[in-house]
């Protein structure tokens, strides 16, 4: 018996094509897709459009002029349409969305509409990873100053390496680039654990604070 569309979506580890954005989790757009027309060629989706006294747009309003896209996504005789507020930078809902909020939240709806196929869908339902699918170890990779490298497979020993590598800094100029070369392990430990993210904050102003003074 072949599988059903859910069956085949939801089994899908889409971890590694996730984003973060504050509290909120994001998939690919475009790998999204890419994933499901590959497994449905015959896949298609619809951008709503709505028309209003000012012209046609692709979002609507509700009564207190919030503004909302809508998208659908049909796999065979599968059918699922889903809304999405336009969000600001902030994440909060927008009343006069520009075109780039707009799109995005498009893009984003279509990514819900393909977790509603199963694609990602333990994604919404809060969860880590897709039913039956063992977590991997996490290789992080960090750089010290002088551009050596140390990878380790646990962002909690992240903190620990940052603490070594932090006294290396003989200078703001060092301080500050060891720290934006590092920015992604940065984030993610900030996402996994926010308590040794603030700990390891705390170091980093503390050195610096401490070469401004001896700059002084």
């Amino acid at each position: 018996m072949s599988e059903t569309i859910w069956e085949t979506l939801s089994g899908i580890d889409v971890s590694e094509h996730t984003e973060k954005k504050g509290n909120l989790t994001y998939l690919s757009w475009a790998w999204a897709w890419g994933i499901v027309k590959k497994h449905y060629p015959n896949a298609v989706f619809h951008k709503h459009l709505y028309d209003t006294t000012n012209g046609t747009y692709p979002y609507m309003k509700d009564d207190q002029g919030f503004a909302f896209v809508s998208v659908t996504v049909k796999i065979g005789d599968d059918e699922q349409t889903e809304l999405l507020p336009v969000l600001d930078y902030k994440n909060k809902a927008m009343k006069h969305p520009d075109s780039f909020s707009v799109n995005t939240a498009i893009q984003r709806c279509l990514a819900k509409c393909c977790a509603m196929h199963g694609l990602g869908h333990y994604i919404y339902a809060g969860e880590d990873l897709p039913e039956g699918v063992e977590p991997q170890p996490e290789t992080i990779q960090l750089e010290n100053k002088n551009g050596e490298k140390k990878t380790v497979e646990d962002y909690s020993l992240v903190g620990a390496v940052f603490k070594t590598f932090i006294p290396e800094c003989n200078d703001i100029t060092e301080l500050r680039g060891f720290w934006a070369k590092n920015k992604k392990a940065i984030d993610l430990l900030e996402t996994k654990d926010k308590a040794l993210y603030d700990d390891v904050f705390k170091d980093f102003i503390a050195h610096k604070e401490t070469l401004e003074g001896k700059a002084a």
